[in-house]
């Protein structure tokens, strides 16, 4: 193409010269602005009062029943105190549900916060570039029409046509990672949610409007919720699997068969030893430990694990087991377990660590077992460790 066959109008229009990508790079930055991070977690704020009461109604359950048994005799008496009783458990299993909820609702406000602050930095980088892709542009143009002679017009063309290629290249490229990070990002808070009944419909940029802290209608899609004591509600259909229904969304199984394993009568650090390297949210759904409730999140399994290696050894039953530190410390007290100092703790002793926030096994010789917050993505795995910061050592009654 000569000189004179190019559209030199379009060569001189310095609004050309910007990609159509960077539109759509600075709109996800001003929507990525909008995330209310602060929203979310103060709704985690809630949620985890919400689980401090209903352990305190759990508690204060217990000690009427101490009262009923102990002022009163006879069938009503039994009746009364075993309803009673009921109502504890159904309470603390109210509290460990709303307890995951919050861990699960600060998780994704800490996602939030990230991947705004990423599509923030991925913009800026997008429009630095721009920038300097643009001024070698307009140099290009200067030369172009400062030129006398029709080689030089058209070299200078050239340039300026091969500059906007790779700065619409560029811009392109950023665009992309910018709306994986997106995409990424919603598919993790899409995999937190589903355990609480919630979907995103929209998009996970509507889940929280600029200024508000209000979850919109339209963007925020809630199924119902199984209110029974029990593990939390599988839920099936959306576009992440086929017929006849799904699990809960995370990490999947390792292939193992869903077969407990044959413990009873062993102790719990040594059935926990079993379990060395492997992934939490991998047996949590493996079966071998049947106790353990798959709808804990990855990242606070501690009780859960510990829950299924009694459970296992046969020191508690199903509805002892708990997914949160405070409930299960509350059911092996209620059951008669008993707090010594540590030089006195046997291996299968139950161990209350980081400040109350962690449980692991005592597993002897001053070693600890337990599901830990190892791996890098802050989620579990069986380890030695996890003592630091003890506050108890439980051991069962004899």
């Amino acid at each position: 193409m000569t000189t004179a066959e190019r559209d030199l109008g379009a060569l001189d229009d310095p609004s050309r010269d910007r990609p159509k990508s960077m539109d759509a790079i600075d709109k996800h930055a001003q929507q990525a602005q909008k995330l209310n991070a602060r929203a979310v977690n103060d709704q985690a704020a809630k949620v985890g009062g919400a689980a401090t009461k209903a352990n305190d109604l759990g508690d204060d359950l217990k000690l009427f029943r101490d009262d009923v048994l102990r002022e009163w005799e006879g069938k009503d008496a039994d009746a009364v105190a075993d309803h009673l009783e009921a109502l504890g458990k159904a309470s603390y299993k109210v509290s460990d549900k709303a307890e995951a909820a919050k861990n699960i609702l600060q998780r994704v406000s800490e996602i939030l916060d990230e991947v705004k602050k990423k599509v923030a930095q991925l913009a800026q980088e997008a429009n630095d570039k721009d920038a300097d892709n643009r001024a070698l542009i307009g140099a290009a143009r200067q030369r172009k029409n400062n030129a006398k002679d029709d080689n030089e017009i058209a070299a200078a063309a050239t340039d300026i046509e091969r500059l906007r290629q790779l700065n619409e290249k560029d811009s392109n490229g950023k665009k992309e990672e910018i709306e994986r990070a997106l995409d990424a990002a919603e598919k993790q808070i899409d995999d937190l949610l589903k355990p609480l009944g919630l979907e995103i419909e929209g998009g996970f940029l509507e889940l929280i409007p600029a200024e508000s802290g209000q979850t919109t209608a339209s963007s925020v899609h809630a199924k119902p919720v199984d209110s029974r004591v029990g593990p939390a509600p599988v839920y099936g259909g959306g576009d992440g699997g086929g017929g006849g229904g799904g699990g809960v969304a995370g990490v999947q199984g390792d292939g193992r068969p869903a077969k407990p394993i044959d413990a009873r009568g062993d102790n719990p650090a040594k059935i926990a030893e079993q379990f060395l390297g492997r992934n939490a949210g991998d047996l949590k759904r493996s079966g071998e430990l049947p106790a353990m409730q798959s709808w804990v999140p990855n990242n606070v399994n501690c009780a859960n694990f510990v829950s299924g290696c009694l459970e296992a050894a046969g020191l508690i039953d199903k509805n002892q087991a708990s997914a949160s530190v405070a409930g299960l410390t509350a059911n092996l007290e209620a059951d008669g377990w008993k707090s010594v100092p540590l030089s006195q703790a046997k291996p299968g002793d139950v161990v209350i660590s980081n400040g109350g926030g962690h449980v692991v096994l005592y597993a002897g010789d001053g070693q600890f077992i337990g599901s830990n917050n190892i791996n890098p993505d802050g989620s579990q795995k069986i380890s030695m460790g996890g003592g630091g910061g003890l506050v108890k050592v439980l051991t069962p009654p004899t």
